[in-house]
């Protein structure tokens, strides 16, 4: 039954390996010969039709003088064959229609500069070169061997010793014959000679491990004895096949004869003789697929037995295996491969490189996880290997050239970055990794190396990730000054050492370390202003002595990015300004707060100041009104809070407070002006204009829904004319009209839709006033309620308005006819129509009465004035006809 599971178990092996892999090869050589054969097609067409255009190219006509020779037709030169290719299953058989005969003696193949692939690739791509068939047949019997050995020690067939005597004696005799047919057969010959040495490492290791019929030491002498032999013939015949076979006989081994109860230190030793033969074979011919091998082996193997079998007792001899391995494949047979390549570009292997201590770390970390800061320590160890490394190599080996010294230094560096997070918490190790990221791309820079710069920054990155971990366990305040203070200034740094490199990413540097400058500073205030005041006023007071550092850094070092940072005082004065606004509505009576504004308000008018020449327009006119309309809003928010105190009944005065503060900021911006006072002379069209935008529209707002009030202040009365809403009315038409005039001053363009438009606006704002106040004088003397319907009912009320609308009337219409303007005349004549109206529908409808007859009496009389001293204005063109006849 066993024969039976194992011989099914090749066939399947054979048809669902074997088979496919070795179609896949012969379709691959069969498109690879159809692509060569296309392209030979191609250049015979071309020769061909070059020929047949020299053919049809008329002859030159002969000279009497001389003779013309023919001209000889160009014989091909036949080009030598190149040397022929090693004699090792690496290379494929040369093609039969290649008459190049094949030498006995093989060479190596040179090192190439070709990309080198990965493990897994490297060791197919070797079992499917040269005879894949002998290599399958050997396998198969080193397997059937393994498992014959098996069968007799479980049926107890033949005595022990004459078992293992047989199989050495096979293995010589196949020794033998390969040697032998070294000549005649080199590909078949080598792979004989590698089973052999495999059938040679299983016999003694069977006999050492199993059946402990030889001692320690003289199966080590045996085994070295073994491993020599086949390093020698290796090296003599330059096989690679050779070398393959008997490495993985070797490593094989152990596995298929292994009972679960050996011990781990005999395993590894094996292993361990067997990766120094391999790097013996280094030492004359550099095989990388080999080197892949040992490397699977030892570390794959390592792996499982650590998952399965590893206990704490075992640490110190897996600490050494381990120590030796890495050193074995991940720092010597790296050096012999350079080596191999000889002179000019060099090119280091990546997996044996950063395999080794990749993996081996993770083993190391499996073994010291339970030790306190042992992770920690082993990386850091690690870290000064390989940084001892790089200086051993620059020192002592500079012949293996900079990117060995780099590559190890770079894995010097991570072990070293590594430890501090094991080692620390995530605060110190934001902090540590931020300086050293900022060293690293100071190297970088100072090198000319863009990858080694680019490494830096990433670590500064990974700072800032350790540092928003942290974050989350709620620091206290002094650790959070401390953690982004240290990014703050290490990215401040990165973002000047890029400026010259990458501008887009000094510019995200330098944002980045304002705002941790920002977190930094919110700490800081959290520990020593917290008493007094809350984060907020605390964290404008240090951005407002910020600024002046960074304003003189700028200056120092000639950065004009940083410059513009110093700007950042302003959204976090606004930002201030309207918390303060929204949670205590008043400024001045916010206490120790203020102090922060005593500080920010000079620092921002001081920047301004020195800003003498604006680098951009626009930012400098955006800074200038922003921080004058904070000012306005600061002085609003207090003079509401003040107001908003006042009793009830004192709404007039609360009207006329707001309309003159409003109006005396237009008036005092517009006597700035005049007299060329700083800031407003830096940009008088904006400060005339578009800064006083605001109070004037607020002004025209109030000047329409203040003026529906009765204007009675409690406890005063109503004083025509001597009321503070008046008076404040007063002062906004004022402001209105020097508001106009300055827009008209600093916009000539538009000053004359401004001088056509805003006088009819300001004239029907004081016609709506002035109605206002004639109601609010006849509703105070004439008893009258202040209701609609008390008001509408009012014969006083209509009979005055009849009459003071006919005398607005009348006065337009004068005017317009002394301007000679058509259009005000009809201005006129429109209000004279709707008072007429007035009388017919409203003073009518009433009834008699002298109010009545009065007011048609009084509009009769002024119209009769009107159409006497105003009469309508002739057209501009029959004006015009008239001056010229």
């Amino acid at each position: 039954m066993d024969e039976l599971l194992l011989v099914a178990g090749l066939v399947l092996f054979f048809a669902l390996i074997v088979a496919p892999a070795l179609a896949i090869r012969a379709w691959r050589k069969s498109s690879d010969t159809q692509r060569e054969l296309g392209v030979l097609r191609e250049r015979l067409t071309a020769l061909e039709q070059q020929l047949a255009g020299q053919a049809n190219a008329p002859a030159p006509q002969p000279l009497p003088e001389r003779t013309v020779e023919p001209e000889p037709v160009p014989v091909p030169v036949i080009v030598p064959a190149p040397p022929p290719p090693a004699v090792d299953p690496w290379a494929a058989k040369p093609a039969l229609s290649e008459p190049v005969a094949v030498t006995p003696a093989a060479t190596s193949k040179p090192v190439s500069d070709e990309p080198q692939g990965g493990m897994i690739t490297s060791l197919v791509s070797w079992f499917m070169r040269g005879n894949p068939l002998a290599k399958l047949g050997i396998l198969l019997l080193f397997f059937g061997l393994a498992f014959l050995f098996r069968y007799s020690v479980e049926r107890d067939l033949f005595p022990l010793e004459l078992r293992l005597c047989v199989a050495a004696l096979a293995a010589v005799v196949l020794l033998a014959l390969g040697w032998r047919l070294r000549h005649k057969q080199p590909v078949y010959a080598l792979i004989l000679q590698g089973g052999a040495t495999g059938v040679l490492y299983l016999t003694v290791f069977g006999a050492f491990r199993l059946w402990q019929m030889l001692p320690v030491t003289l199966a080590f002498a045996l085994l070295l004895l073994i491993c020599a032999v086949s390093v020698g013939l290796a090296v003599l015949q330059r096989a690679l096949s050779l070398a393959m076979l008997a490495s993985l006989g070797g490593y094989l081994a152990p596995l298929l004869l292994s009972t679960g109860g050996g011990s781990h230190i005999g395993l590894f030793s094996f292993y361990l003789l067997l990766s120094c033969g391999i790097l013996a074979i280094s030492v004359w011919q550099h095989w990388r697929v080999l080197n892949l091998l040992g490397l699977l082996f030892t570390f794959g193997v390592g792996g499982v037995w650590g998952l399965y079998g590893y206990r704490p007792e075992f640490y110190l001899s897996c600490q050494l295996f381990l120590i030796a391995n890495i050193v074995l494949f991940g720092v010597l047979s790296v050096g012999l491969s350079l080596r191999a390549q000889g002179g000019g570009k060099r090119i280091i292997d990546g997996v044996l490189l950063f395999a080794p201590p990749l993996i081996g770390f993770g083993m190391q970390y499996a073994l010291t996880q339970d030790f306190t800061f042992g992770p920690a320590f082993s990386a850091l160890g690690f870290g000064a290997f390989y940084l001892l490394l790089a200086w051993l190599v620059l020192r002592r080996k500079p012949e293996l050239g900079r990117p060995l010294v780099l590559a190890a230094l770079a894995l010097g560096g991570a072990f070293v970055t590594l430890a501090i997070p094991l080692a620390l918490s995530a605060r110190w190790t934001s902090m540590a990794w931020a300086l050293e990221g900022l060293g690293i791309l100071w190297l970088g820079v100072q090198q000319q190396q863009r990858r080694m710069s680019y490494s830096g920054t990433g670590l500064l990155l990974l700072a800032v990730g350790s540092a928003l971990w942290a974050v989350q366990d709620l620091l206290p305040a002094l650790s959070q000054l401390m953690i982004f203070a240290v990014l703050s200034l290490t990215w401040i740094a990165a973002a000047w050492l890029w400026r010259g490199l990458n501008t887009q990413g000094s510019y995200g540097l330098l944002a980045g370390g304002i705002i941790f400058w920002l977190l930094a500073l919110h700490g800081l205030s959290a520990l020593t202003l917290s008493r007094w005041m809350n984060d907020l006023p605390g964290l404008l007071a240090f951005i407002a002595l910020s600024v002046h550092g960074w304003r003189w850094a700028a200056q120092r070092l000639r950065w004009r990015a940083l410059s513009y940072s110093v700007w950042l005082l302003w959204p976090l004065m606004l930002a201030t300004l309207v918390w303060q606004i929204a949670a205590q509505g008043a400024i001045f009576s916010a206490g120790w707060q203020n102090l922060a504004w005593c500080i920010a308000l000079p620092s921002a008018l001081w920047l301004l100041y020195q800003q003498r020449t604006p680098p951009v327009p626009y930012l400098s006119q955006g800074l200038h009104l922003s921080l004058f309309w904070m000012i306005i809003a600061a002085l609003a928010a207090e003079l509401w809070w003040y107001i908003d105190a006042l009793s009830w009944g004192m709404f007039p005065w609360q009207a006329g407070l707001a309309m003159t503060a409003a109006a005396a900021v237009i008036l005092l911006v517009r006597a700035g002006l005049q007299r060329s006072l700083w800031p407003l002379r830096v940009w008088p069209q904006w400060y005339g204009t578009l800064a006083l935008a605001p109070m004037g529209f607020f002004l025209l707002v109030m000047l329409l829904l203040t003026n529906i009030d009765d204007g009675v202040v409690m406890e005063q009365g109503y004083r025509p004319l001597l009321n503070p809403l008046e008076e404040g009315a007063a002062f906004a038409l004022l402001a209105l009209l020097a508001l106009a005039r300055l827009c008209a001053r600093y916009f000539p363009q538009q000053g004359r839709e401004i001088h056509k438009r805003v006088p009819l606006l300001l004239a029907g704002l004081a016609f709506w006033w002035l109605n206002g106040l004639l109601l609010r004088s006849l509703a105070w003397y004439g008893a009258i309620d202040w209701s609609v319907s008390a008001l509408w009912s009012s014969r006083l009320v209509q009979t005055c308005f009849a009459l003071f609308w006919m005398l607005v009337a009348l006065l337009v219409m004068l005017r317009a006819a002394r301007q000679v303007s058509r259009h005000e005349w009809l201005c006129g004549a429109a209000l004279l129509g709707v008072v007429i109206v007035k009388l017919m529908l409203v003073d009518s409808a009433g009834g008699g009465g002298l109010a009545r007859a009065v007011a048609f009496i009084g509009v009769a009389v002024l119209v009769l004035i009107v159409g006497y001293f105003s009469p309508l204005p002739p057209r501009v063109q029959q004006t015009h006809n008239e001056e010229q006849g």
